[in-house]
C-alpha cells in the first residue's frame, strides 16, 4: 500500500468510526423490531469495516501484531445472529442460533479472522442457498474440537463446486471465481490453525440443504491449554530498551526465565550504543524514552541496516498506546511488531517474543568485514552537524586521532605489549563507532573481547588486523573533502 492509499484508508476509517459512533447513539430499545434488526446489521457491518481497514493499515504481512482475544462465545454468536437476521429479513429468510448448554464460556481466537470466516459462510447461505432458513450453531466435539456450523435448507452445493471446494481445502487446485467466499473462508481458517468441512446434507444425512463447518482444535482455542505450554528462548540474545526500572526488571526476569541472554538499556542512546557494539537476535524498544525516544531508535537502526553497516536485526516496539494511529507511526518507523504494556501473563509474553524470534531475518550471512570502510553518510551527517565553520576542523581532528592511535598501536605491536595494545584498541573502538567505520570497529572489538589469559601472539595478530583496517580507513579519509 503506497502513502496515498494509506492516507485514504485512514480517512475512510475515521469516517466509519463516526458512522459507528452515531449508530450507537440511536435508542435501540425505542425502535420497532424490524428497524432494530437493521440497526444491528448496520452496526455490525460498520464495526467489521473499521477492523478490515485497520488490518490494511497495520501491514500485517510484516508480522501478526493482533493477539488472539478471549471471546465470550455466546455474546459473539448472538451478535452475529442479530446482524444476519437483519440482512436476511428482506429476503424472507429466518436465521436461528443454536448454542448447547455445555458450550464453553470463552475461547481464545482471532476475532477478526473468525468474523471474516462466518461473514462469508453466512453470506453464502443467506444470499445463494435458495432456502428459507439458516442456522448458526456452535458446539464442542468429544475430542475438544470447537465447531462453528452454518446450515441452510436450500438446494445444496452444485456437484462441480463441491468437488472443487473439497480439492481446494485438501490443498489441491486453486480457487476460482465460483465459491470465492468459501475460498476466502478456507484461507482464514488455515491461518488460524483451523479447517473447513463442506457437505450436502442429502449425501450425509439424507436431508435437504448444505452445511459448512469450521473446526478449531482445542490446542488453538483453549486459552488455558495454551498457557500451559512454556516457550523456550534458550540461545537467543535480546536487547531490552525501557526507561522504567520496574518494567525493565520484569521483562528481564521473564526473558531470562525462558532461557534468553539479555542486555538492558535505560534510554535510546544506550540502546543504539548496544546495537552498535554487539549483535542481537531481537531488540525490544520502548516507544517513549527520555533523551532519545523509541521511534528515533527504530529509524536510526533501520537506516544503519539499509546502509549495510548493521546486521538485519528484528526490532519490536513496546508501548502502552495500542491505538491504530500509534501503530501506524510505529510500523512506519521500522518496527516488525508491537508488544503492549502493561505486561500480562509471562507465558503469553514469552510466546510473543518467540514468534518474533522465529520470524526474524537471518543475519548469519552478514559480516562486519563486508561493510564499507567508512559510512560516508554518517561522516556527512557529522560534518553537517558540525557546520561549515568547524566541519574541516572535525575532519582534521578525526584524521589526527586515528594517526595517533596507529602510531601507538604500531609501537605496542613491535614490543609485543598486550596491555598497551588493549588500551589502543579501546580508544579505536570508540573512534571507529563515532564515524561508522564498521570493519575497523569490529577489528578493535575483537581485541577488546579477548580473554585476559589470551596468548601474546594472538593479541598481536589481532592488533595487526586492526592496523590493516586502520590503513584502509585513513586512506578513505584522506580522499574525503
Amino acid at each position: 500500500m503506497n502513502d496515498g492509499h494509506r492516507h485514504l484508508a485512514h480517512d475512510i476509517r475515521s469516517a466509519l468510526s463516526d458512522v459507528s459512533g452515531g449508530l450507537r447513539l440511536i435508542g435501540r430499545e425505542d425502535l420497532p423490531g424490524r428497524a432494530r434488526m437493521q440497526l444491528d446489521r448496520a452496526m455490525a457491518a460498520s464495526d467489521l469495516l473499521i477492523e478490515l481497514i485497520g488490518e490494511l493499515l497495520q501491514d500485517t504481512a510484516r508480522a501478526p501484531e493482533r493477539p488472539d482475544e478471549a471471546l465470550d462465545l455466546r455474546v459473539f454468536l448472538q451478535d452475529e445472529a442479530r446482524r444476519w437476521r437483519g440482512a436476511a429479513a428482506d429476503a424472507g429468510i429466518g436465521v436461528d442460533l443454536h448454542c448447547p448448554s455445555d458450550l464453553p464460556r470463552t475461547a481464545r481466537l482471532d476475532l477478526l479472522q473468525l468474523r471474516r470466516i462466518l461473514a462469508n459462510l453466512m453470506s453464502n447461505a443467506v444470499c445463494h442457498s435458495g432456502g428459507s432458513s439458516v442456522v448458526l450453531a456452535a458446539e464442542v466435539h468429544g475430542d475438544g474440537t470447537l465447531a462453528f456450523c452454518v446450515t441452510d435448507d436450500g438446494g445444496g452445493f452444485p456437484p462441480e463446486l463441491l468437488a472443487q471446494t473439497r480439492d481446494l481445502f485438501a490443498g489441491r487446485g486453486e480457487g476460482g471465481a465460483d465459491g470465492l467466499g468459501l475460498h476466502i473462508a478456507a484461507a482464514h481458517a488455515r491461518a488460524m490453525g483451523a479447517a473447513l468441512l463442506v457437505e450436502n446434507l442429502r449425501e450425509t444425512e439424507g436431508g435437504q440443504g448444505a452445511r459448512v463447518t469450521l473446526t478449531v482444535p482445542r490446542s488453538v482455542w483453549d486459552g488455558e491449554a495454551a498457557l500451559r505450554e512454556v516457550p523456550s528462548l534458550t540461545g537467543s540474545r535480546i536487547l531490552v530498551a525501557e526507561d522504567s526500572d520496574t518494567v525493565r526488571t520484569l521483562i528481564e526476569a521473564i526473558l531470562r526465565g525462558f532461557g534468553a541472554e539479555c542486555r538492558m538499556a535505560r534510554d535510546g542512546i544506550e540502546a543504539l550504543n548496544w546495537l552498535a557494539r554487539e549483535r542481537f537476535d531481537l531488540a525490544l524498544i520502548d516507544v517513549e524514552m527520555p533523551t532519545l525516544g523509541g521511534l528515533e531508535v527504530l529509524r536510526a537502526e533501520r537506516l544503519r541496516q539499509a546502509r549495510g553497516v548493521a546486521p538485519p536485526t528484528a526490532l519490536v516496539a513496546l508501548t502502552a498506546h495500542a491505538l491504530r494511529d500509534c501503530r501506524d507511526e510505529i510500523t512506519e518507523a521500522g518496527a516488525e511488531g508491537i508488544l503492549t504494556k502493561p505486561i500480562g501473563n509471562a507465558n503469553e509474553f514469552g510466546k510473543a517474543v518467540r514468534h518474533y524470534l522465529d520470524a526474524a531475518p537471518d543475519s548469519e550471512a552478514w559480516r562486519p568485514e563486508a561493510a564499507p570502510a567508512l559510512s560516508a553518510v554518517t561522516l556527512s551527517d557529522l560534518m553537517a552537524t558540525a557546520g561549515p565553520e568547524t566541519g574541516a576542523d572535525l575532519l582534521s581532528g578525526i584524521r589526527s586521532d586515528l594517526a595517533d592511535v596507529t602510531q601507538r598501536m604500531q609501537a605496542a605491536v613491535a614490543k609485543a605489549e598486550p596491555a598497551a595494545i588493549r588500551n589502543e584498541a579501546h580508544v579505536l573502538l570508540s573512534l571507529a563507532a563515532a564515524i561508522g567505520a564498521l570493519p575497523t570497529q569490529e577489528a578493535a572489538r575483537r581485541v577488546n573481547v579477548m580473554p585476559p589469559d589470551a596468548p601474546d601472539e594472538a593479541i598481536v595478530e589481532a592488533a595487526q588486523k586492526c592496523l590493516e583496517r586502520l590503513e584502509t580507513l585513513r586512506a578513505f579519509l584522506d580522499e574525503a573533502n
